[in-house]
């Protein structure tokens, strides 16, 4: 993970504009001066399996304000600067290969020596990679539908392949079995992926004409082209989450 530094962090806080001035650091004050930020950086920490790599890293993010004015007032231009700040990092690029996770959470306690209000928001980036350096997450496939033509690139939530003859089993009389491969299937596809309007669109009409339409996976910036019929398409949807569909396609043998 080529993750941001805390120094970097600092240099994008600075550069937004806020209620009044702040000072921002990346190493605990002993003599603050109010207000402040602290942007301190979390040990970095890996989570590992047979096949995975995941990989943890985040930042500690402290907003110290002393209270001079009313509450009302202190209370709103501290409500302005946590929300620069999180729509700021919002927009960070942390570094991770693909988007797994990540998460930022405001909370807020008040001081009493000066008097005054804390604002912590914890930043947690999550990172994932093969163990052996040759697998393939899931994150890093894509499917191209449309090759030459509308070029629609897919990102797959989950792809399922079959490929190969179908197995017959038969019986001597001695009970022993046998088998004979059969009918050979060229390739089936089952691709996952979040459904829009244009996409629903596109598909529905590569399925409707039954034509034979180019293609192109991609793993790991290996491509497979082949050309396939649409098959039917499924599709979930849930009151909070995004709605998916499952298609299937048939490759046809070129």
């Amino acid at each position: 993970m080529a993750s941001k530094t805390a120094s970097e962090i600092k240099t994008t806080l600075e550069a937004q504009t806020y209620p009044y001035p702040l000072r921002f650091y990346t190493t605990r004050q002993k003599f603050p001066i109010y207000p402040y930020v602290e942007i301190i950086k979390e040990p970095q920490g890996t989570d590992e399996n047979i096949t995975d790599i995941t990989k943890n890293d985040g930042f500690k993010i402290t907003l110290h304000v002393r209270y001079i004015r009313d509450f009302d007032t202190e209370e709103t231009n501290q409500t302005t600067i946590e929300n620069t700040i999180l729509s700021a990092l919002e927009g960070q690029d942390f570094g991770t290969a693909k988007l797994y996770s990540e998460s930022k959470t405001w909370s807020r306690q008040p001081m009493t020596k000066p008097f005054g209000s804390q604002s912590v928001i914890v930043v947690r980036i999550t990172d994932r990679a093969s163990k052996s350096g040759s697998g393939v997450l899931g994150s890093e496939m894509t499917m191209t539908i449309g090759r030459g033509s509308t070029n629609t690139v897919i990102t797959l939530l989950s792809i399922k392949e079959d490929i190969g003859p179908q197995i017959v089993s038969h019986y001597n009389d001695e009970r022993k079995r046998f088998v004979d491969p059969d009918n050979f299937n060229e390739g089936e596809f089952t691709i996952e992926y979040e459904n829009t309007s244009a996409l629903e669109t596109e598909i529905d009409g590569y399925r409707d004409t039954g034509n034979s339409i180019a293609c192109r996976l991609i793993r790991k910036n290996v491509n497979k082209d082949f050309n396939a019929m649409f098959g039917a398409t499924s599709k979930t949807g849930q009151y909070d989450k995004v709605e998916r569909a499952v298609t299937r396609l048939y490759l046809i043998p070129s």
